[in-house]
């Protein structure tokens, strides 16, 4: 009898197990969702806290090969970080003083810019209108040109910029985030010797083994700097075709390529934009066009050819994360967050790329591309050797 009656409970017990097992992975999904939404609300509220921490990393991450360098060359470790920070500091300025010289200079044509353009935008109100678009002239009449040709009049282009970043609001809080950033970098680029040391002292003591976050400040490292060059290829292209059109300020539209080239996806269109109108107003339409082609040339050259070859699998994300992750960290820490962006999606995914729980959402982060009318990830298979030797560049001698 006891036998017949066994059968009988064990189902019951099997699907009393299941429905607890589905029970505490739907509470652990609601508790990492709260705790998530919890996570970015601070991490939105302390925007003015976490900013300059994050810049001042990544400026460090991408001038530690220089101090390595120079450690490497028989430099005293105190000397060869002073110099590194003297030198970052010298490029800062350099970059500011010529950006900011520049737009004063060009922010007194302006207004007459603005007249130039106004003829041009009426005209083509009515060409619209002659076409059959129906209330174009009335919707061309609505612009208030002289309210807008005097509040650029009247602007000081420089607090204009600021708040424009949303870094700062005057010279002072600008000049005050700039160094509190150059102290931080200071003190980050000071802690990176004996890094490895000290992770290993950690994980010996019972805390957690960071020896793959290592890895992937490696990654970043590898990220910035290569970006960082084909910015400055980007700056330098755009700042040739300028000087050969023959368009005013070549200097000023290679700095604004420059740097607007840090922001995928949207960053290049915006720094054509503005050397079009200028092209426009100054010059002919012939001339603008030719910006226009020669932008979208070295653009399409450089983001088609020469950044995938040279990034590699290794940071190949989702244009779809892409663009996403410029409006989330816009949104989170306005247009500095966009600039920071694809940085800080890199890092995110490098961590969770070592991580065996969440390793799914890296795969899901990156690019795909059609082979042989499959569609194969861009994801690199790591090994022990490669997740260990990673980070083994960064530690300078001692």
């Amino acid at each position: 009898m006891l036998e017949q009656d066994i059968p009988a409970t064990m189902p019951s017990e099997h699907h009393h197990d299941q429905h607890d097992t589905s029970s505490n992975s739907g509470n652990r999904t609601l508790v990492t969702l709260a705790s998530l939404i919890l996570v970015l609300i601070g991490v939105k509220l302390a925007a003015v806290f976490l900013i300059p921490i994050v810049v001042a990393f990544f400026l460090s991450v991408l001038a530690y090969p220089l101090m390595r360098l120079l450690v490497r060359a028989r430099f005293p470790y105190p000397v060869a970080l002073i110099v590194t920070v003297l030198f970052i500091v010298s490029l800062l300025v350099l970059i500011i003083n010529a950006g900011t010289g520049l737009l004063v200079d060009f922010s007194k044509e302006v207004p007459d810019d603005l007249r130039k353009l106004q003829v041009y935008v009426n005209d083509a109100g009515h060409w619209l209108e002659s076409k059959g678009v129906t209330g174009a002239v009335e919707m061309v009449d609505k612009l208030n040109w002289q309210d807008i040709i005097g509040s650029v009049k009247g602007a000081d282009m420089s607090s204009m910029l600021t708040r424009t970043l949303g870094v700062a609001g005057t010279v002072a809080e600008y000049a005050g985030l700039t160094t509190t950033i150059l102290i931080l970098m200071f003190f980050i680029l000071g802690e990176a010797r004996g890094t490895h040391s000290r992770v290993e002292a950690v994980r010996q003591a019972g805390g957690p083994d960071l020896k793959k976050l290592l890895n992937s400040a490696t990654d970043i490292q590898k990220y910035l700097g290569i970006k960082t060059a084909l910015s400055a290829m980007c700056g330098l292209l755009a700042g040739i075709l300028c000087r050969i059109v023959g368009l005013e300020y070549p200097i000023l539209w290679a700095l604004l390529a420059f740097l607007l080239h840090f922001i995928p996806a949207v960053g290049a269109l915006v720094a054509g934009i503005l050397p079009f109108f200028v092209a426009l107003v100054k010059l002919d339409m012939g001339h603008a066009i030719a910006i226009a082609v020669g932008y979208f040339a070295i653009n399409f050259l450089i983001g088609n050819f020469i950044e995938p070859t040279l990034m590699g699998r290794r940071f190949g994300v989702s244009p779809l994360v892409v663009v996403l992750s410029v409006w989330f960290w816009g949104w989170m820490w306005g247009p500095m967050g966009a600039f920071l962006a694809v940085p800080l999606t890199i890092m995110i995914k490098v961590v969770i790329e070592n991580s065996e729980e969440f390793r799914w959402l890296s795969v899901a982060m990156s690019k795909k591309k059609v082979k042989h009318g499959e569609v194969v990830l861009e994801m690199p298979m790591l090994d022990e050797s490669e997740m260990l030797g990673g980070g083994a560049a960064t530690e300078p001698p001692h």
